[in-house]
């Protein structure tokens, strides 16, 4: 909401900005506002209401560029925020650290600065610091779900140095536990034994932890950057370039309980190139298959040798799976192009049209897909069992609940509760019943 700085302004021309500014006719208040400029009006004014603005159009340059214009003097906390706001949308993470923190000296209060501070330390790899300023964050607004999930979001990629806080404190005593684990194979009574210490670690702390997520990542650090390319294609209907050279082996398996083994056994799984892997349950509309892995390769050739390895492993370990398989790319572009499924030969110059190129490129810029690469620092995931995979694994518990699959029971001994699950999740994933 852009407030009201009528200060020293000449009310016979703001009350109209302020009335485009109500209706979201942001092109019209800026005219005016310019015309307020011409008028020697306070330029410090005119533009913190224009950068709020840009702001709000996401327009991120022009945003800067007039939070740049506004005496140092005359800023106050939330310009401060904004203009970080602004630079961090551009890539410029450490120049936005820099005007988090000034936020921080003018107001210590101001929970969005340390969410910011977070999320920014986060990109860089400043695992410590992100942890801190979420913990900051997490003090001054303790309810607050949002920033708790950034910070189980970290869990996966660092073991803190802090153990004070009681999130931690649980987390470290869940790592402690793949000490415990037997492995090649995994057993399902070590499973079951892990599974059920992590609750009592819980129930003991009485923390009734919940994390959306749905899916366990296995990272290295290559950036597949599969966002950008599904925001593409969402939006103009066309497969990015670099998804023609993406393909991934799928593992389909027939409950929860060989979900969770496939989960330990990507833990361990020792590849060449440490591929990036993932386990899942299958949420999408129109899609078979309930329970899902994923290895993603950048060749036929690769993704042929994994699967041979993987597929002798699985059946070693006793983990049933309904069917293993090699797919090209995203599930999502098949249906608007059949032949992108091929994956016998490459079909990039029969489906990528050169036009295509044109339109990536426009997207790109729009975005600043190169910018924000700069300064990010890619990291590997640390592969080991931890607090926020226990809550997702509960996530898969639900779900399999939900959808009469009670293989579970044979390795969790305490009560599902599927109350954490909007309705339309809900409904969702009943209605997934009737396509498997």
């Amino acid at each position: 909401m852009i407030k009201n700085n009528t200060k020293n302004l000449s009310r016979e021309l703001f009350v109209p900005v302020l009335n485009y500014l109500k209706l979201k006719k942001y092109d019209q208040a800026l005219t005016l506002l310019d015309q307020l400029l011409k008028e020697k009006q306070d330029p410090n004014h005119i533009n913190k209401i224009k950068a709020k603005i840009y702001l709000n159009k996401k327009d991120w340059n022009n945003c800067l560029l007039h939070y740049e214009k506004i005496s140092s003097s005359k800023k106050n906390f939330e310009d401060s925020n904004n203009k970080g706001v602004a630079l961090f949308k551009l890539g410029r993470f450490s120049e936005a650290i820099d005007n988090f923190n000034d936020t921080i000296k003018l107001n210590k209060f101001y929970v969005p600065a340390y969410t910011n501070l977070s999320k920014a330390h986060k990109l860089l790899s400043n695992f410590e610091l992100s942890i801190k300023y979420t913990l900051n964050a997490l003090a001054l607004a303790p309810n607050n779900y949002n920033i708790q999930n950034s910070l189980f979001d970290v869990l996966n990629y660092y073991s803190p140095k802090n153990k004070k806080n009681l999130i931690l404190n649980i987390n470290e005593q869940m790592l402690k536990l793949n000490e415990t684990i037997n492995k090649n194979p995994i057993k399902d009574f070590s499973i079951n034994e892990i599974l059920n210490k992590s609750q009592k670690i819980l129930n003991e702390n009485q923390e009734n932890l919940y994390f959306p997520e749905t899916q366990i990542l296995r990272k290295n650090k290559t950036n597949l950057n599969c966002q950008r390319h599904l925001e593409i294609f969402n939006k103009y209907k066309i497969i990015p370039n670099f998804c023609f050279g993406c393909y991934k082996v799928q593992i389909t398996l027939n409950n929860v309980l060989n979900l969770i083994k496939l989960y330990f056994y990507f833990n361990d799984l020792s590849l060449e190139k440490n591929n990036i892997r993932k386990c899942m349950i299958e949420v999408r509309e129109n899609v078979k298959g309930d329970y899902k892995g994923y290895i993603y390769t950048s060749s036929i050739d690769e993704a042929k040798n994994i699967m041979e390895t993987v597929n002798k492993d699985l059946l070693s370990q006793n983990i049933n799976f309904h069917k293993i398989e090699m797919k090209h790319g995203c599930t999502e572009y098949y249906n608007q192009y059949e032949l992108y499924k091929n994956i016998q030969d490459d079909v990039t110059s029969k489906v990528y049209k050169e036009e295509w190129n044109k339109i990536e490129k426009e997207f790109d810029k729009e975005n600043f897909i190169n910018e924000n690469e700069n300064e990010k620092v890619y990291t590997s995931t640390i592969n080991k069992y931890n607090l926020t995979d226990f809550l997702i694994i509960k996530n898969w518990f639900s779900y399999a609940d939900l959808i009469g699959d009670k293989s579970y029971m044979e390795i969790f001994d305490f009560k599902i509760n599927t109350n954490y699950l909007s309705e339309i999740q809900i409904k969702k994933i009943i209605a997934r019943k009737k396509i498997n």
